[in-house]
């Protein structure tokens, strides 16, 4: 697993991939997933849930590059989750489907997905869910030729994950570091 590297001008800034294999992997574990969600009971104690399981599969969809897909589960993912009150689930689908939008090249589209997922996370004090959001939307930034808003996010989810003591901030700052170079 990495990043890509962090150039500024490229597309899909820092973006994570995976090997094919690591991808094969991924999707056939996220789909096996979904499907014993799908069998289970939802009465039963400790029964997978079916959302989650969507989305978990839409994210590895969009790192393995299949974003169109991605989007057409996520998509729903938002709409049951808003419908259900599931506010920690709606988070983590937007974020899961502005993602894979920003990689289908659907910005106008992205761009309120992932502030809503932003709002989502500091309206429950979702530490993790911000930190995510605030370095995918980044990245997003980025791409969209926005570098000073994308110096904001980033350095906020720095700060978070640095907090946090979460690893993900090595790949944080080295998307600051770049985003700073290509000022020079």
């Amino acid at each position: 697993m990495s990043d890509r590297p962090f150039v500024v001008g490229r597309p899909h800034f820092g973006r994570f991939t995976r090997t094919p294999e690591e991808n094969a992997r991924a999707l056939a574990e996220a789909r096996d997933a979904l499907t014993t969600a799908v069998a289970a009971d939802p009465t039963e104690s400790g029964a997978p849930d079916l959302l989650d399981a969507t989305v978990d599969l839409a994210e590895a969809l969009t790192v393995a590059g299949h974003e169109n897909e991605a989007i057409t589960l996520a998509g729903p993912a938002v709409q049951l989750a808003r419908d259900a009150g599931r506010t920690e689930s709606l988070g983590w689908a937007l974020l899961a489907l502005a993602t894979a939008e920003h990689y289908a090249g659907l910005a106008a589209e992205s761009e309120p997905h992932f502030e809503e997922a932003l709002e989502v996370a500091r309206t429950g004090a979702d530490r993790e869910l911000e930190h995510y959001a605030l370095h995918h939307l980044g990245r997003f930034l980025v791409d969209e030729g926005r570098t000073d808003d994308a110096l904001e996010a980033f350095t906020a989810a720095l700060a978070i994950r640095e907090q946090l003591g979460e690893p993900r901030a090595a790949s944080t700052r080295a998307a600051l570091e770049a985003l700073l170079r290509s000022r020079r």
